[in-house]
């Protein structure tokens, strides 16, 4: 095994920065810091004015710098390839989103289009895919769908009455709609103003995974009814998920002739969706790369056009009753602003969707980032997204984010750069302008199975749960307590309270903080809770395992007292009720005892508990009154060395050689502290005060405490608090090794005759 051997002073940070030269970073954020940053940064841009409106310009605007680079003969086919794949599975898939946002299918269709646009434009991940997105359409369909609930066909009622009521519905839901999407572009291009694009930070991984797999059993619920056929009522709130699933059960066992020839019509299409879904997703999976082109086969697309046309030639509608999209608007609408009256009653709805959008959509860009090689950035995404949603507003969309299913196809189809996603919006113009009517006969059951099936994905969520409870016990919980809130108390309030315990264990995270003992490793200068250490009794080397805060500073006192077995202030009131007595019996002390002479006047006699080791190596004469005085003569250089020598006249005693611990004289109990603070990321006024109290009541009771592997941010809290004015820089240690060698280091003594 390699070694390494140092010889250097014993260094505190005031021989640290008087001799080398090394200064703290102790950076006040008063006024006058504030004051000079803006100063600073203002002088940046009016200095060079055309510079600084070019470098907005092109980060607001991030295609003018990537389609100047574009290379075309390597990009431009598989971004084709890829753009007209995403089109063609967002025809399907904007269709169904729309559904269980509660809307007419055509909204899906504008949200592919308008967005997608956009987000092009303005966003700077190259791999995301823009549109409707299976949680926010959820989250808006739980809002909006128990406001304006599903019109319940009565006998006499014709077909066309029954479709005009379900057109009335969708009129008003939309305007809803509209209106949160307006909520959620000005929410986020707020954000983006403050530059709050890490606010995704505040939501752990865990969190978000557990809240997913719950959202997947909600979007998977409410598409039951189409996959079965029935009419449900609307519920939103706690345990609306309950209630769903105890309709869909009462209307499958109430079932009169016509109801079980829908039923049974709605069931085989359904089965026969999801089976060839399923087999097709996995033959993508498995042979991707032996497809051609690399071009997964569009299983959704088939679905649609197959199931329409067999709809269609068969009479479905007619013969079986089974539910159709119906009338599908040609053209692309026009702009109309959102209403006004309605902005205030949905920022409760909109909040949510647009931090739950934005939070899972960058996380999916920066992993597609990493992965790639470029940089995801935040706070223009959140332009991206909030303009997005702007846009969409005027043009009856809803919810606009990107799609983890459609993002991962436009990686598998060869996507390059954003211009899959202007390719992608052409095919959808095609389909507004000329295909649309041809998808009217298409069976709700179908586009109720493509959810089902691109849901898939999000449900294998719970396979993150056992990894992360092996590792982290509150990571496990956070999951858990995400997964089973959304899942019973409905979308929102499960967001909120996934965020509110991730939170809660931050908390426990920062207060529980663990502090321990720690003792050298023989033969080292390291100090670690180990079994093969070198123990000193008298002096405690504490290692506490977090930042220092208001929070957790008892934990610290804690562990000092149970270290020196003193309570300052239990010992504090001893005093002052022994100096009571003291003055009323006015008794004073005889003893004869000499005082030992030591570097900090403390008392170093050996007693019985000294180890053979050092008593050993001391020779001391008869006389009784002197015989536990040792006298240390420094070492020149501090090569803290040793070898036995006396002269046992005067009870000089010189100490050198090679040594492995300090000379230790084990005294009765703990007589100094060295807190380890390698760990101890920042302190606030509170912990600051803490240790100036814990440093003044142990020297009082003649304990001293040292302090080693100070940072910079806790040494800057230090010095603004008024630790350093009050104790100076002699107390506080490069290492804990320093400290403990300099409590025990020999020093030069007037020679003593006796």
């Amino acid at each position: 095994m390699s070694r390494v051997q140092i010889y250097r002073p014993i260094l505190t940070e005031k021989t640290l920065q008087e001799d080398y030269d090394v200064q703290r970073e102790t950076q006040e954020y008063d006024w006058q810091f504030i004051k000079t940053k803006v100063n600073g940064y203002v002088r940046s841009k009016v200095d060079d004015p055309g510079g600084t409106a070019k470098r907005f310009f092109l980060s607001l605007f991030p295609i003018i710098t990537w389609l100047r680079k574009y290379p075309i003969k390597e990009w431009l086919v598989s971004d084709l390839i890829s753009g007209f794949t995403i089109g063609v599975m967002q025809i399907p898939q904007g269709m169904s989103y729309s559904l269980l946002a509660g809307q007419h299918p055509i909204h899906g269709l504008y949200n592919a289009f308008f967005p997608a646009i956009v987000y092009s434009i303005l966003g700077t991940s190259r791999h995301v895919s823009m549109g409707a997105f299976a949680i926010t359409s959820l989250m808006m369909g739980a809002a909006v769908t128990p406001l304006y609930p599903d019109p319940i066909r009565s006998t006499n009622e014709t077909d066309d009455e029954f479709q005009a009521a379900w057109d009335a519905v969708y009129d008003v839901r939309i305007q809803y709609s509209v209106a949160t999407l307006l909520i959620i572009g000005v929410f986020l291009l707020g954000l983006s103003l403050f530059n709050l694009g890490s606010i995704i930070m505040y939501l752990s991984d865990p969190m978000i995974s557990g809240f997913t797999c719950g959202s997947a059993v909600h979007v998977f619920v409410s598409q039951l009814k189409d996959l079965f056929g029935v009419s449900v009522g609307s519920y939103s709130g706690v345990l609306a998920i309950v209630w769903i699933i105890r309709d869909v059960i009462t209307e499958l066992t109430t079932l009169d002739a016509a109801g079980r020839t829908k039923t049974a019509a709605t069931v085989v299409i359904s089965v026969i969706c999801c089976v060839f879904l399923l087999i097709v997703k996995e033959i993508n999976e498995r042979f991707k790369k032996k497809l051609p082109l690399g071009i997964p086969i569009p299983g959704e697309l088939v679905v649609v056009v197959v199931g329409t046309g067999v709809s269609y030639g068969f009479g479905f509608y007619d013969l079986y009753g089974v539910s159709i999209v119906g009338s599908i608007p040609v053209g692309i609408p026009a702009p109309k602003p959102p209403d006004a009256n309605l902005l205030g009653s949905v920022v409760a709805t909109a909040i949510p969707i647009a931090i739950v959008g934005y939070s899972v959509a960058v996380s999916v860009a920066k992993i597609f980032g990493m992965n790639f090689g470029y940089k995801i950035k935040p706070n223009q995404e959140l332009v991206a997204y909030g303009v997005s949603n702007t846009v969409g507003s005027f043009f009856s969309c809803v919810p606009a984010f990107p799609s983890m299913s459609r993002s991962c196809v436009q990686v598998d189809s060869g996507g390059k750069t954003q211009l899959v996603g202007l390719i992608s919006a052409a095919v959808i113009l095609l389909v507004l302008l000329v295909l649309g009517p041809l998808f009217e006969d298409m069976p709700k059951a179908c586009l109720a199975a493509i959810i089902a099936v691109a849901i898939k994905g999000m449900l294998r969520k719970a396979r993150d749960f056992l990894p992360l409870w092996r590792i982290d016990k509150l990571d496990g919980a956070v999951w858990m307590v995400a997964c089973i809130a959304t899942i019973l108390l409905d979308v929102v309030y499960g967001l909120l309270t996934g965020i509110a315990f991730n939170f809660l264990c931050v908390v426990f995270r920062t207060q529980f903080i663990k502090s321990e003992t720690v003792t050298r490793i023989n033969g080292t200068e390291i100090y670690r809770k180990s079994e093969k250490t070198s123990s000193q009794s008298d002096i405690a080397v504490i290692a506490f395992r977090g930042p220092l805060h208001y929070v957790n500073k008892d934990r610290l006192r804690r562990r000092l007292i149970k270290e020196t077995q003193i309570d300052p202030a239990l010992e504090k009131a001893k005093k002052k009720k022994k100096k009571k007595k003291q003055k009323r019996t006015q008794v004073e002390d005889n003893s004869t005892d000499s005082p030992s002479v030591s570097k900090r006047e403390d008392d170093f006699s050996f007693s019985s508990e000294v180890d053979a080791k050092y008593k050993d190596n001391f020779k001391c004469n008869d006389n009784p009154t002197y015989q536990n005085d040792v006298i240390y003569e420094e070492i020149p250089n501090n090569h803290h060395t040793f070898e036995d020598t006396s002269e046992e006249d005067n009870h000089v005693y010189t100490i050198s050689g090679d040594m492995e611990d300090p000379p230790i004289v084990k005294g009765p109990g703990v007589t100094a502290v060295v807190l380890d603070c390698s760990q101890i990321s920042f302190m606030d006024s509170v912990g600051v005060k803490f240790l100036k109290k814990a440093f003044e009541d142990y020297k009082e009771l003649g304990i001293d405490m040292m302090l080693s592997n100070v940072g910079d941010e806790a040494m800057s809290k230090l010095h603004s608090g008024g630790f350093i004015e009050k104790f100076g820089y002699d107390l506080i240690y490069l290492s804990s090794y320093d400290a403990v060698l300099d409590y025990f280091r020999p020093s030069v003594i007037e020679e003593t005759k006796f």
